[in-house]
């Protein structure tokens, strides 16, 4: 009787635990899912810049940073971190790899970085290059691990500063992009590298998601003295502009520069406490603001219409 109440018990055992494996295995892949879309992207700074010269803040460098992802197996995912900044000599940038796991309430992101990063550049650089890899190629971090968790589409994530310490000195001039702390909140990438202590303590990198925008542009042959019998419209329905501030020039129907550019920017207005997404119209030859117009930070659609010049812009990725 015991020996049969002892294989009952077992066999419930066993039914139990099963149903938890199969949901830590699929709550590690739903989390893996997760990750896809709170961190990949194009970031920068733009707007933490901006905000810093206001206040006479001129140590917050410019960046621009990649997350991609490049490869998911058993072991988890792999990511690419491509950070640049225009503010040190000739563009100082870095490449990490990092391969994150875990189930989501607990989360490791372990660096990489490669051994000859040029080459690693050009290979990424390329659309048709196919990534596969090859751990001979990458040294791995394993102090500079990062640890933490992502839960309600944050992430939040923080090194053993003083283990990874140890490993600088081996990583030359990357070693100031190794990030000590990264979280997430929405658009918002923000982190810290150890480059950024010598600003202080609390000093980070706050960057924003770059989103794409495609639409169309036309502008009158008279610009902005145009007459209103004046018909020669240049028209154009391929225009795509990224919300990262950059110009992008107006141009007439043969491809020519018109001298007026867009741009699209995401702006903090502090006294009004708002933040808002804004299309401006720019002369090429002062950098003079001609009109601008904005809208909600998250809008999908946005236009002006200043008579002689009209744009209609809608989000590309939702």
């Amino acid at each position: 009787m015991r020996q049969w109440l002892a294989v009952v018990a077992i066999s419930m055992l066993g039914a139990y635990l099963a149903p938890c494996a199969r949901a830590s295995g699929a709550e590690s892949g739903d989390a893996l899912t997760r990750l896809e879309a709170t961190l990949a992207g194009d970031y920068n700074n733009e707007e933490q810049v901006l905000q810093a010269r206001k206040r006479g803040q001129l140590g917050v460098p410019h960046v621009s940073e990649h997350w991609r992802l490049l490869e998911r197996n058993r072991a988890g995912s792999l990511w690419l971190w491509q950070l640049q900044t225009t503010e040190l000599a000739h563009g100082a940038r870095a490449i990490w790899l990092y391969r994150f796991a875990g189930d989501g309430r607990r989360m490791t992101a372990t660096p990489y970085r490669p051994l000859d990063p040029d080459t690693t550049e050009r290979e990424l650089a390329d659309p048709k290059f196919s990534f596969r890899f090859v751990p001979e190629r990458w040294a791995e971090l394993t102090p500079c691990t990062l640890k933490g968790e992502l839960k309600d589409g944050l992430l939040s994530l923080t090194t053993d500063a003083p283990a990874c310490s140890a490993l600088l000195p081996g990583l030359g001039t990357a070693a100031a992009f190794l990030p000590l702390r990264i979280s997430t909140d929405g658009d918002l990438l923000r982190a810290t590298t150890f480059g950024d202590q010598a600003r202080g303590a609390d000093a980070t990198l706050d960057a924003r998601r770059v989103h794409w925008f495609k639409g169309w542009s036309a502008i009158n042959g008279g610009g902005p003295n145009f007459k209103q019998e004046n018909q020669d419209w240049h028209t154009h329905d391929d225009l795509r502009v990224s919300s990262g501030s950059v110009r992008v020039p107006v141009r007439w129907r043969d491809g020519a520069p018109s001298g007026y550019s867009i741009q699209l920017e995401r702006r903090n207005y502090a006294e009004r406490k708002l933040n808002v997404l804004q299309l401006s119209v720019i002369e090429d030859a002062s950098g003079r603001i001609v009109d601008y117009a904005w809208t909600s930070a998250d809008a999908d659609l946005i236009g002006l219409n200043l008579g002689w010049l009209q744009i209609g812009l809608k989000i590309e990725n939702p």
